[in-house]
């Protein structure tokens, strides 16, 4: 069995076990202790190339493609899998990992090997917008502002660089005013800090923007979230981690195939943790069960 592997180095944090320099020896190991003859492995440096990497694999002739990344490799790395039929197996490497916990992957390198080659294939949806394919959260607001700090402005990663660049957004960012139109219904209109267009259910470590959200469902779930006061913070917080967020007095929440989200000055989005352009008016549009994962 031949296995491609990509391997970002720079992804999350550093593991004890697992120094950066040696992900690729680990890995390539536990591939072959479980099955795989041949392992080609990539090394990340940039964007882009786990996209090359994942074409090359295809021209030569892959078994299965193996990453090991945070939500931004996952989603390069994805992106360029779609509709190929080709299954993908994730160790998860990143900060927060919101789509592999999502998927229920064990977070252990070890284990999620195993997952990669022994787990069951599942057909997941993807989304599109602008062109570009997300996997597990998009976002326009707040939350790409805090994506945009934290990949930017943090040598560290991990949780406390993460918390702290939520906390020194918080201080400045404003509430905007989106007009949310719903497939072919009336445009909504709300004041929000954020609108987030979810595959999956949560930004990683357990904070679940869309508790209800499933990558099969072949819908989006939309969640605006009005502005984060002092008191909504102290009151509700709490809730993003039990799966009641939707139960926060005045949180927008519903369903759909294809979403327009507009505003009046230009904002960045993120996807999958990863920003792109401003923009003011987005057009987002589910691809049914486009990409094959492993899963347990």
């Amino acid at each position: 069995m031949t296995v491609d592997l990509i391997v970002n180095p720079a992804s999350g944090p550093d593991l004890r076990r697992v120094p950066r320099r040696d992900r690729v020896d680990f890995v390539s190991r536990a591939l072959r202790a479980h099955g795989a003859t041949t392992v080609r492995a990539t090394v990340t440096t940039g964007q882009g190339d786990g996209l090359q990497a994942v074409r090359h694999a295809l021209e030569a002739g892959t078994d299965r493609v193996v990453v090991w990344g945070g939500d931004g490799t996952l989603n390069e790395v994805a992106g360029a899998m779609l509709g190929t039929g080709l299954a993908l197996g994730v160790v998860p490497g990143g900060s927060g990992n919101g789509l592999s916990r999502g998927l229920g992957l064990p977070q252990a390198p070890e284990a999620a090997v195993a997952v990669a080659m022994h787990g069951r294939a599942r057909d997941i949806d993807s989304g599109l917008v602008s062109g570009r394919p997300f996997f597990n959260l998009a976002g326009v607001g707040f939350d790409a502002a805090v994506a945009e700090r934290f990949n930017t402005r943090n040598l560290r990663r991990g949780l406390v660089p993460y918390v702290t660049s939520i906390l020194q957004e918080w201080r400045t960012f404003e509430p905007r005013r989106f007009t949310i139109t719903l497939d072919d219904h009336v445009p909504v209109v709300t004041e929000a800090h954020f609108v987030v267009v979810c595959n999956g259910q949560q930004y990683g470590h357990g904070a679940r923007v869309a508790p209800d959200a499933a990558f099969d469902d072949g819908q989006f779930d939309v969640v605006a979230v009005p502005h984060i006061t002092l008191s909504r913070l102290v009151r509700h917080g709490w809730r993003l981690f039990n799966g009641t967020l939707p139960a926060v007095p005045g949180v927008f929440t519903a369903r759909a195939r294809r979403v327009v989200v507009a505003h009046a000055d230009a904002l960045p989005i993120h996807l999958d943790g990863e920003v792109f352009d401003a923009d003011t008016r987005r057009i987002f549009e589910v691809r049914p069960r486009s990409l094959r994962v492993m899963v347990p």
